[in-house]
């Protein structure tokens, strides 16, 4: 089989018989100008342009997909997540049961083979990349899948929790299913609108520099707040809990699992989707784990997740300031029919 290999111009818009790309000129946006590697998953991924920005996130970034850790290669299905090794310090709590792994065919995707799998009332916490930190932004994305309704018997049940003393005495930020709670002025309500028995993806970004905090599901914004203030000691912002943690034990039936998890002290990072525009991908995007990254240059591996080569690919970047190419670059080695037309970019809400 031919192996696809990506390359794109520089030039606004060009279709040929076998690409389709066009750059990104916006004033103050990406600007991706060259993109290669193979369409392979896992393969090394190179984008080149400029507006990049310098990373923000090389000390303290955590990406998990279960399957690439290899203090895991040994255990078996059904194992506790340790917590003496491999990216969490913390599992479970003597009030809850411990996060294990699953090796199971109920994977994510295709390219998976390993995914997080809780109980009832079950959560990870701390992770080792954030020991010692002092990061006042925290940004994190992870696949959420409960198998029934987490309000069902209402309550606040705690999505994540974002702390910076791990006493819980500063910093406290809690997602629930019901509201987002914790910030300077009490708790802000709504329902955190996923969906049971099917994937999900959740984010949320606080900046403690400007005192935000937005939470997404699905692509959809479900909460943005503008009083946020992170206490001022040093420590820095981390995931006390992510999981499920309700308030009552009244889910016995309920089975969690998570998966792709992508902890960064700021929400630079490179997406995929196959959707053509930002603002139509909804979860329709997956994550590229980024290697190294600079104004000029980023190299990244290629997740393809939920998608296949063969689909319509593009790629966006998203800056340390939340600046993304509202257009997506095409990766395909295939032309297009429906190619983005107006280079443009957005700043996230």
């Amino acid at each position: 089989m031919k192996t696809s290999t990506l390359k794109f111009s520089t030039f606004p818009l060009i279709i040929t018989s076998t690409f389709c790309f066009h750059s990104i000129l916006a004033v103050g946006a990406p600007n991706i100008q060259n993109v290669s590697g193979e369409l392979q998953h896992g393969s090394s991924l190179t984008i080149r342009g400029e507006g990049f920005g310098e990373s923000q996130a090389a000390k303290h970034m955590l990406w998990d997909t279960v399957d690439n850790q290899p203090e895991f290669e040994a255990l078996n299905s059904g194992a506790d997540v340790p917590t003496d090794r491999g990216p969490w310090e913390r599992n479970g709590s003597p009030w809850a049961k411990p996060v294990t792994l699953y090796r199971g065919n109920d994977q994510r995707h295709q390219h998976s083979s390993a995914n997080y799998l809780g109980l009832e009332k079950a959560f990870l916490g701390v992770p080792s990349a954030f020991s010692d930190s002092t990061n006042k932004n925290i940004y994190v994305s992870w696949w959420f899948k409960p198998s029934g309704d987490i309000n069902e018997f209402g309550g606040a049940n705690k999505l994540i929790r974002i702390w910076d003393s791990l006493d819980g005495k500063d910093t406290r930020i809690s997602w629930t299913q019901a509201l987002l709670g914790a910030y300077k002025d009490g708790s802000e309500w709504d329902s955190w609108a996923g969906k049971a028995g099917v994937w999900n993806r959740l984010e949320i970004f606080a900046n403690g520099e400007k005192g935000t905090i937005k939470a997404w599901t699905n692509g959809k914004i479900i909460h943005s707040v503008s009083d946020f203030e992170k206490s001022t000691i040093q420590d820095g912002l981390t995931v006390w809990l992510i999981g499920f943690d309700p308030n009552y034990d009244v889910y016995e039936s309920l089975e969690i699992k998570m998966d792709d998890i992508f902890i960064s002290s700021s929400p630079e990072r490179i997406e995929l989707s196959t959707s053509q525009y930002w603002s139509e991908a909804g979860n329709k995007k997956e994550i590229q784990p980024f290697v190294s990254w600079n104004d000029n240059e980023i190299s990244a591996k290629l997740n393809l997740g939920q998608f296949d080569k063969n689909d319509d690919l593009y790629i966006y970047v998203v800056t340390k300031d939340e600046s993304v190419n509202e257009n997506g670059i095409r990766l395909n080695n295939e032309p297009c029919t429906k190619c983005p037309s107006s280079p443009s970019s957005i700043e996230i809400e």
